[in-house]
């Protein structure tokens, strides 16, 4: 069995990259032949992970695979017009004897496919090449039938590689936020509203009324903006942060074990990682409503920062919880062995990687 993972692969550490690159651990500790083709930022070398740049030369790597008959298994978004031509591209690519899967991972595909018939139309069409269309969360899945895909292609399993979750050591700077912090909570940022770093601002000026030694930790793209510096001044909680930037993802695990609660306060989401992992560690995690969350997580009403104050508080009475982490790892291999052509275990090579 050979499978060609296709996605963005760290850094930087978002959803998708951590997904692929933990997936890609799994089956190489499973003695699975697995490559990589990094279509994010080409991040530093690691091995058996193919960094392209440009569409011509992304073209020519992933023909060479699929002449050579390796399951193809693409990573994206699936909410932007750019994501769609990518999924086009990679399951119309010749090569019989390549079977294609697709994750769709973002929780704003719902939204955006039904924006319009002309999107649905072409995402049927851009999903007819693949023999799997794997979904996230049961609203990724739906909105797929929805455009006229066949049921029996969509399987819906989170993006989570639970046996990956391993944190890294703890930073002097984590030590210092932790010993100068009490409670010390942790959120993963992003300079987009839908990561809801406004509303997150307020209910920490709420939390702070009832524990004055509160921090919040924040971890991701953005934290040195000068958006993100006026809205923390301007909501009268600069003083309550811990700002520890972007951080390498076993850092960022490290920094999540040891707060009191991970919060994700997003407008939007799909099966969130982060969420996961903070469960998968033990941590009390709180979340917004806006999807399917899961079992353990405290939920709040998106938009209602008295909500999330009062969520946090709840999850702080009420400490850590045992929560059993999935593990798409074992399914997907479970799908690429049904998948793969009688005989062609060890067949062919890749002239072009």
């Amino acid at each position: 069995m050979r499978v060609l993972l296709v996605g963005d692969y760290p850094p930087p550490y978002g959803g998708v990259a951590i997904h692929v690159r933990q997936l890609h651990q799994f089956l190489r500790g499973r003695g699975v032949e697995t490559k990589v083709l990094d279509i994010g930022k080409g991040g530093r070398p690691a091995p058996d992970v193919l960094p392209v740049q440009g569409a011509a030369a992304f073209g020519l790597r992933l023909a060479g695979f699929t002449s050579a008959g390796w399951t193809v298994h693409l990573h994206t978004s699936g909410n932007n017009p750019k994501a769609w031509m990518l999924a086009a591209l990679v399951g119309s690519m010749p090569g019989s004897r390549s079977p294609r899967v697709i994750t769709l991972h973002s929780g704003l595909i719902p939204d955006y496919l039904a924006a319009s018939q002309a999107r649905r139309v072409f995402a049927r069409t851009a999903l007819a090449g693949y023999a799997r269309v794997v979904a996230v969360s049961p609203a990724v899945r739906d909105a797929v039938i929805a455009c006229g895909v066949p049921a029996r292609k969509v399987l819906m399993q989170p993006a989570f590689c639970g046996s990956q979750v391993q944190p890294g050591p703890v930073t002097p700077e984590v030590e210092a936020a932790r010993a100068r912090r009490q409670p010390l909570l942790t959120m993963a940022h992003h300079p987009s509203p839908v990561y809801g770093r406004k509303q997150m601002f307020r209910a920490l000026k709420l939390i702070a009324q009832a524990h004055p030694h509160v921090g919040l930790a924040l971890f991701g793209l953005g934290t040195r903006s000068d958006e993100f510096v006026r809205d923390a001044r301007e909501l009268g909680v600069a003083g309550l942060l811990e700002d520890l930037g972007e951080l390498e993802h076993a850092n960022a695990l490290g920094l999540m074990s040891q707060s009191d609660v991970f919060i994700r306060p997003t407008t939007h989401d799909g099966d969130s990682l982060s969420v996961r992992e903070a469960l998968a560690l033990g941590v009390p995690c709180v979340a917004s409503d806006v999807c399917a969350r899961p079992e353990g997580t405290r939920l709040f009403k998106a938009g209602d920062e008295h909500a999330l104050a009062a969520a946090v508080s709840e999850a702080l009475k009420a400490g850590p919880a045992t929560v059993r982490a999935p593990d798409a790892g074992p399914v997907l291999l479970d799908v690429y062995a049904e998948l793969m052509p009688s005989g062609m275990a060890g067949a062919g090579t890749v002239k072009a990687a």
